[in-house]
């Protein structure tokens, strides 16, 4: 007698070598603690993801690597605000895609630039200068 078919109602493992394919995933996100969203960015690219503006990366990535970083990026907020979407893309919308990039220097070298630089603050009148 045939053994019973126990994965009724689960989903079947794929066969090795047979995972998900690969899709466009366009994740961008709105957290304001510095330090969480730094790691946050840093998860991205861990993935593999390309920064294409400050809170925002764009790459492809399979299930099992967007379920991942899902898990990954629930862990790195915690119980702090945040808000996080990831959005998978497919291929005939990348078709239509319009592109238009006017600077010179990509976000993560003005990002980098920008770090650790003080505000300047020109003193136009001091008390006193009459």
């Amino acid at each position: 007698m045939a053994r019973p078919n126990r994965y009724t109602g689960v989903m079947r493992p794929q066969q090795v070598g047979r995972g998900s394919p690969e899709v466009s995933v366009l994740l961008i996100y709105d957290i304001e603690d510095d330090r969480i969203r730094t790691r946050v960015s840093e998860a991205c690219l861990d993935y593999g993801l390309e920064r294409i503006q400050f809170s925002a990366f764009f790459g492809k990535l399979n299930r099992n690597r967007r379920q991942e970083l899902a898990l990954r990026l629930q862990n790195e907020c915690g119980k702090e605000s945040a808000r996080i979407r990831m959005i998978p893309v497919c291929e005939d919308d990348l078709k239509d895609m319009w592109l238009f990039d006017q600077y010179q220097r990509d976000a993560d070298a003005l990002k980098r630039e920008s770090e650790g630089k003080a505000p300047v603050l020109k003193v136009l009148r001091m008390e006193g200068d009459d």
